[in-house]
């Protein structure tokens, strides 16, 4: 027991200076040669990062990026074991520690909680719903597609380049996030009203004709023609790319 005990000390602490750089004595380690340990971890995080973030990557100088990786990874304590969940681990630990890299880049946290929406819809589990392909998009019961996620945004990350982004840029922005029949992700920018659309959506199916009950509802309004169009043209565009499933069948 003494020995496995010790055992596990000493992985403890082969992993804390992976992590930190910090060597604390082990028994039979060459110090000559550890290093090439944390070298290869060290690489494998930055990939993996890497990968999860190209545009965040991009943003960034190298000297930036390459100290938030040596921060979080020797600060942060990552609590799933599972590799791809990192991405999100390091999104929470700036925005948890504030990082100071949020005050030379204020549209940071919309970027990497837009990319990671990307690895995160395309790593969610499947969801069945009960529809049909076989309906009206002006007359039939509308069916969401449930592998989706809404956000808001205060920058426009997902129209522009982040390093052309200005803070004129900044005001609210609504997107949807979906994954289709061929786990593609789909990003769909929203106006607050077709954000209620969607909103509706997910407590039940609905036709058209009673989302714009509802909207007029929400927004004490009452919805001219051009409105109706526009409702219609995002619903049609919704059900092609697959945010809108089907129909119900009852």
């Amino acid at each position: 027991m003494q020995l496995l005990k010790q055992t596990r000390q000493y992985q403890s602490d082969l992993a804390g200076y992976c992590r930190t750089g910090i060597l604390q004595h082990i028994p039979g380690i060459h110090t000559s040669n550890v290093v090439h340990y944390r070298k290869l971890v060290m690489n494998v995080v930055d990939d993996i990062l890497q990968n999860a973030y190209p545009l965040t990557y991009d943003l960034l100088s190298e000297t930036e990026w390459d100290s938030l990786v040596a921060d979080f990874f020797s600060e942060h304590s990552c609590k799933s074991p599972q590799v791809w969940y990192m991405p999100k681990e390091l999104m929470e630990y700036v925005i948890d520690t504030d990082h100071a890299l949020l005050k030379q880049y204020p549209l940071l946290c919309n970027l990497l909680q837009f990319e990671w929406m990307e690895t995160a819809m395309f790593m969610m589990q499947d969801i069945p719903v009960v529809h049909t392909r076989n309906g009206d998009l002006l007359f039939s019961k509308l069916v969401l597609n449930p592998e989706h996620r809404l956000m808001a945004l205060d920058y426009p990350v997902h129209r522009k380049n982040p390093s052309a982004i200005k803070p004129e840029d900044q005001q609210p922005y609504y997107l949807a996030a979906h994954r289709d029949e061929e786990g593609q992700i789909i990003f769909t920018e929203l106006s607050p009203a077709l954000v209620r659309v969607i909103e509706h959506l997910q407590e039940r199916a609905a036709s058209i004709q009673e989302l714009y009950q509802l909207i007029e509802q929400d927004f004490g309004i009452q919805l001219a023609e051009a409105d109706h169009l526009a409702i219609i043209h995002f619903l049609q565009q919704a059900y092609r790319e697959g945010l809108i499933k089907g129909f119900s069948p009852a």
